[in-house]
């Protein structure tokens, strides 16, 4: 059961911290292949975006060591793919060649703010939900308290009404969100609260799956990051049946 507020933070756990270790290692391999850091930096080589890059079981575990914490009793079951590792370095954001001032300037002020899944679609770049998660976990490599993971306190809350008001007995991979959501999104910032999750390798934190999320710009008062970057893991395990999305509890 997931808490009011749309997120839950976990303190330091062993087995959390033994698994981190293990995936800090992974990743440090992971960044050391040129080709593949070339092919997922962004924004001007401050951001490593990671998606499905960590070579984890479908249990999460890496080789031998298992993935298993205080979050389990709070989702359900289900097989996780390959996680995201997000790394974020000195300067992040910078502008991307492509990309447009407004976008940049959301991505600072607002924290690049969105709910995962919903994607753009042909030219016009329209929204869908295409990626059904059931929620989000992260899992921090090193310490995150820089550059962290923000969460705008009770926006699933907002979100999940709009969403199935928006698509109510749909496909939601066929219905249109957009102009719903950027409606939905505007009224979270509006009324919520935004919480920096800050943490350290054997904590870890658990959001729901419309809870309106992003990740802070690095800030030059709390000193350079570490060489290697700001590292978390995110596993997005989606539902087994479309219906679940919507629904209060997948």
């Amino acid at each position: 059961m997931m808490h009011a507020d749309g997120f839950v933070t976990f303190g330091y756990d062993g087995d959390v911290a033994t698994w981190a270790v293990a995936a800090y290692a992974k990743t440090s391999e992971i960044l050391s292949d040129p080709v593949t850091k070339a092919a997922q930096m962004r924004h001007a080589n401050t951001w490593f975006v990671g998606v499905d890059t960590l070579n984890n079981g479908p249990d999460g575990s890496i080789g031998d060591v298992p993935l298993v914490g205080p979050w389990q009793s709070h989702v359900p079951k289900l097989p996780l793919h390959p996680a995201q590792v997000s790394v974020v370095y000195n300067g992040y954001p910078q502008q991307d060649a492509n990309e447009s001032d407004a976008n940049h300037r959301y991505r600072i002020s607002r924290k690049a703010a969105h709910v995962d899944g919903l994607l753009p679609v042909g030219a016009a770049r329209r929204r869908y939900p295409q990626e059904l998660h059931a929620y989000i976990l992260g899992l921090p490599l090193n310490d995150v308290a820089t550059a962290p993971t923000v969460v705008w306190k009770g926006s699933h809350l907002i979100m999940q009404a709009a969403l199935t008001k928006a698509i109510g007995a749909d496909n939601p991979t066929q219905v249109d969100v957009t102009d719903i959501y950027q409606a939905a999104r505007r009224d979270v910032f509006d009324r919520c609260e935004m919480i920096p999750l800050n943490a350290k390798p054997g904590e870890s934190f658990l959001l729901h799956r419309f809870a309106l999320h992003g990740t802070d710009v690095w800030d030059a008062d709390y000193g350079p990051l570490p060489a290697e970057g700001r590292m978390i893991v995110f596993f997005r395990p989606e539902v087994s049946k479309q219906d679940q999305w919507l629904a209060a509890d997948p």
